[in-house]
């Protein structure tokens, strides 16, 4: 054969192995990440800007509020779902707390948090906003504190589930600050192990 009919064969047989390859490390690297922070909603109605940092699980990234949002909340969190697939069933998680940081070097704001039940709906399915259920609401007025751990008894015992998103919540927490420039560095759910 010609070198002129080779070479481009080659080379497009190199590039489609190139492209394979990188689709393939790109596309593990992200399930890594959906797995420790699945693409929840996060909402922040001030518009101060840095919602993420929240959850990034690092305590010297911050968010601080700037302004008054327009909404009768300042900012929510869809953290986690309240059950796991383990291979053929929807198993319920268990959790104990609800862990909040206040930023290095300063005390929490006062504060009020709704938790909310969010339905898990079927995106495919249900072109729709899903329902919240409110499952309790915690008033948060001490001073000099750093760090506060709201229990979380007052959530329904979940039960095993089947069918997927049959009695299966998104645990959203709702903040709204009663201070004018609050600031907060990470917030996590403490799940019994």
């Amino acid at each position: 054969m010609k070198p002129v009919i080779v070479l481009p064969i080659f080379i497009a047989i190199i590039l489609v192995l190139f492209g394979n390859y990188y689709l393939f490390s790109g596309t593990k690297k992200s399930i890594n990440q959906y797995k420790e922070n699945p693409p929840f909603r996060i909402e922040d109605a001030t518009g101060s800007g840095g919602i993420h940092l929240l959850l990034d699980k690092d305590k010297n990234t911050v968010w601080r509020k700037k302004q008054d949002g327009k909404e009768d909340f300042d900012f929510f969190l869809e953290m986690k779902l309240s059950h796991f697939w383990n291979g053929t069933e929807f198993s319920p998680r268990e959790f104990r707390y609800l862990n909040v940081y206040a930023c290095p070097g300063e005390s929490l704001p006062t504060f009020q948090m709704r938790f909310l039940l969010r339905e898990s709906i079927n995106v495919d399915k249900e072109l729709r906003m899903p329902k919240d259920q409110l499952a309790f609401v915690y008033l948060f007025q001490e001073k000099n504190k750093s760090k506060v751990s709201i229990p979380l008894s007052k959530l329904p015992k979940f039960q095993k589930e089947n069918n997927y998103p049959k009695n299966i919540y998104i645990l959203t927490p709702e903040f709204k600050e009663v201070s004018k420039d609050g600031c907060f560095a990470e917030i996590e759910l403490e799940e019994i192990n």
